[in-house]
């Protein structure tokens, strides 16, 4: 089975008040490049539109519904056609609420999401991690405390710390499936060599 395509979604929120997040973390390809992730190809107008759709709060924002309408599911369109592992960037989604939540994971089914908050250090982001957990399998979901004057950089940089922490995870779990399957081989030898 092929290993399904892993995504990191930054959902804020954004304590540095970074403008357009995702467009900054652009600048910063190459560090992401070196565990394997891409950011993905949607810009920042982009994922404005979708989180306007996600949150419905494009009447807010002076847009219409049509204007909006299809913004994420293209934006996921585009990640899962990517060859690589990607990482998305809105950090008005830790606004979702549940039923918002689900909408924006469901979109996203097929990929290995995870999703990572990035409180001000210092704060509390349980009541946030909790409300996507229930949408997520466990392991899921990431606290990356940033400071109030953190760069784009800094972002990336717990992004890369995280992708880590993943790929050893998942070398962890081939190390002990390939163990027990040796374990299995050397026994159906000795059986073999027994007659």
């Amino acid at each position: 089975m092929a290993r399904k395509k892993k995504i990191l979604l930054h959902i804020g929120p954004n304590p540095s008040e970074l403008a357009r997040t995702h467009d900054a973390l652009a600048a910063e390809a190459p560090l992401l490049e070196t565990v394997g992730y891409a950011v993905a190809g949607a810009t920042g107008d982009q994922l404005d539109a979708a989180a306007h759709e996600m949150l419905r709060s494009h009447k807010s924002a002076g847009l219409k519904r049509k204007d909006v309408e299809g913004s994420w599911a293209a934006a996921c369109r585009r990640i899962a056609k990517a060859k690589v592992d990607a990482v998305v960037s809105q950090p008005r989604f830790c606004t979702a609420d549940g039923a918002q939540i689900a909408l924006i994971v469901d979109a996203l089914a097929g990929l290995d999401v995870h999703v990572v908050a990035t409180p001000e250090e210092g704060e509390e982001p349980d009541e946030l991690v909790a409300r996507w957990s229930k949408h997520l399998k466990p392991g899921r979901t990431h606290v990356a405390p940033l400071s109030a004057d953190a760069a784009a950089v800094d972002l990336a940089e717990e992004l890369v710390g995280i992708a880590l922490c993943l790929q050893q995870r998942d070398l962890d779990a081939k190390i002990t499936k390939l163990k027990q399957r040796r374990k299995l081989v050397r026994h159906r030898l000795a059986l073999r060599e027994a007659f």
